[in-house]
């Protein structure tokens, strides 16, 4: 019953389907794919960075709970020749394991079955046995609803309908608040709406990530490995840390550490130093920049890209990229 329409985080398979339908329209031109998880999504102004660049950007930023294989695949099927990615991974990647929580079990059972299709044999024996009680009989509901009741989850469904959600968000009105909504995307992939400091949490940890898993080291390697033999250039970018003090000697120590450790990979293009914010510049999570933190850490960007990536700068350029093709 992979299918089953139960609850799960419908709006983030919203969210892939309008961006994928957003690179689409920049069929043929290079672009730049700023991706990872919801980091970026809340973090990277990709509008004010195709200004700024003079080229195509896309914020493929989606949700930091997605297992890293599930983001490196899509970035995957939409990055053609000629196009740059940066990935700016939340910390928890670098080190992250190969195994399926509840909440990523549930989004494959409802909507992600794209995901379920690439696992082998033996991981799709682990997936079923991993599935609670619980969700077997949800399963079962969700299964009867979809056949005899569909307006009871007429929402779902609908989030299921890559024509019905295109059409949606092409006709949706300017959001007035945030929401966790892809329908808060703006036209570049941004999300809208971030504004004010709700954050009360904890900080981060600007030592980590400090060591690199087996797993997510394959899985890098073969993604970057994959993308240049399409001719696609890869860069990594730190993701925002939410920090009031450090050690400065301890934190480039430890930096150089892990970068050491990453260089059979790639680089990254800043320096954890360079991007820690204060608590007001956090929306409503240690990851999630707010609309003035997001301005800061986008202009940063464009720095450690003219600074270490100039490449990317150098082809737009060449180009002489007409902004009247970015998308309005």
């Amino acid at each position: 019953m992979i299918g089953a329409p139960i609850r799960s985080e419908y709006w983030v398979n919203e969210m892939l389907i309008i961006k994928k339908h957003l690179v689409k329209q920049l069929e043929g031109e290079p672009k730049l794919i700023i991706a990872g998880g919801s980091s970026p999504l809340f973090g990277i102004d990709a509008e004010y960075l195709s200004q700024q660049l003079k080229m195509p950007v896309i914020n493929f930023g989606l949700h930091a709970a997605l297992p890293l294989e599930k983001i490196l695949k899509e970035v995957s099927k939409i990055a053609k020749t000629n196009d740059s990615i940066v990935l700016q991974l939340e910390p928890g990647y670098y080190n992250r394991i190969q195994k399926l929580d509840t909440w990523q079990i549930e989004n494959v059972i409802a909507w992600d079955h794209s995901f379920w299709e690439t696992m082998s044999y033996h991981e799709k024996k682990q997936f079923l046995t991993s599935i609670p009680l619980s969700t077997f009989g949800e399963m079962v509901m969700a299964t009867v609803a979809k056949e005899i009741f569909p307006s009871i989850i007429r929402k779902r469904l609908n989030a299921l309908d890559a024509e019905y959600v295109i059409s949606k968000f092409n006709n949706r009105p300017p959001p007035s608040s945030f929401e966790y909504s892809a329908y808060n995307l703006n036209n570049y992939g941004d999300m809208t709406k971030a504004e004010g400091s709700l954050y009360q949490g904890i900080e981060g940890d600007i030592h980590n990530p400090s060591s690199l898993s087996d797993f997510t080291s394959k899985q890098l390697t073969a993604f970057v490995k994959e993308m240049k033999l399409k001719k696609i250039k890869v860069y990594f970018a730190n993701a925002p840390y939410l920090v009031s003090e450090y050690n400065l000697d301890e934190l480039r120590a430890s930096e150089a550490l892990f970068s050491k450790d990453f260089e059979k990979i790639g680089f990254f293009i800043d320096k954890r130093e360079d991007l820690t914010f204060g608590r007001s510049f956090f929306f409503d999570t240690n990851l999630h920049l707010n609309t003035q933190g997001r301005s800061l850490r986008t202009e940063l960007l464009i720095i450690s890209l003219r600074n270490k990536a100039p490449e990317i700068t150098n082809y737009a350029e060449k180009k002489n990229y007409n902004l009247c093709n970015l998308p309005n």
